[in-house]
């Protein structure tokens, strides 16, 4: 790999140029129409130096956004089989552990319910031997007491490697927009849950300027200044 050579500005003179712009600038008080024009003269000359410096940087910005696409498609062009490949194998992976889960799942079921029948099983044979001794009452409370719930669980076959784990995680997705503004709606509490389109209101202020006319939204005219340079 070559080295990357950056070869670094030298805005020196510049911010000599700069200095007492910055430090005059505090010091600018407008009363008249004469110090008025001073003023945005002052401005003018200010945008002007920030062009200078701006142009300066350029040729050294260009370069480094050039060598950081050359590098980042170096490294992504070597990661990207890599990932292939990982993702490959986790599928494969993933498709054996929803499998092993559903077979140990539908073996708990089964265990559970053979392990309830012997339960019951086990009690009706009690209630019996109460019964032939003549105890009735005994016979009938055991008949009467739920079985106990059987305790059964089966781990699916799955590889513990270390520095490896499976997480679950879950996501919201809104199905009815509507519904869910209604609900909102009625629950104000919850408002932080939706965000105006700020990009269409904005394009809708534009347009409309001082006649939008939206509920809860007001066109908002702000001022820009703008300077000439040559």
């Amino acid at each position: 790999m070559q080295d990357i050579v950056i070869a670094r500005p030298d805005p020196s003179s510049l911010v000599a140029e700069a200095a007492p712009l910055v430090e005059r600038a505090s010091k600018i008080v407008v009363t008249d129409v004469a110090e008025h024009a001073t003023a945005q003269e002052s401005i003018k000359t200010l945008r002007g130096l920030e062009k200078r410096i701006t142009d300066a940087f350029e040729p050294t910005r260009k370069s480094l956004d050039t060598s950081k696409k050359e590098l980042l498609a170096l490294r992504d062009g070597m990661l990207r089989p890599l990932e292939t490949a990982r993702l490959t194998i986790d599928r494969t992976c993933g498709a054996y552990e929803t499998e092993q889960r559903r077979i140990a799942e539908a073996e708990t079921t089964r265990l559970q319910e053979e392990a309830r029948k012997q339960e019951e099983e086990r009690a009706f044979q009690e209630a019996l031997v109460a019964e032939d001794a003549g105890d009735s009452a005994l016979a009938q409370s055991i008949i009467e007491e739920p079985a106990p719930a059987p305790v059964v669980y089966v781990a699916p076959q799955i590889a513990k490697v270390e520095g490896m784990s499976s997480q679950t995680r879950w996501h919201a997705d809104v199905v009815d927009l509507l519904a869910l503004v209604r609900y909102v709606a009625q629950h104000p509490e919850w408002i932080n849950l939706l965000e105006p389109n700020m990009v269409s209101l904005h394009r809708m202020a534009v347009a409309n300027k001082a006649e939008l006319r939206i509920p809860g939204v007001r066109s908002v005219p702000t001022s820009h200044r703008t300077t000439r340079t040559a």
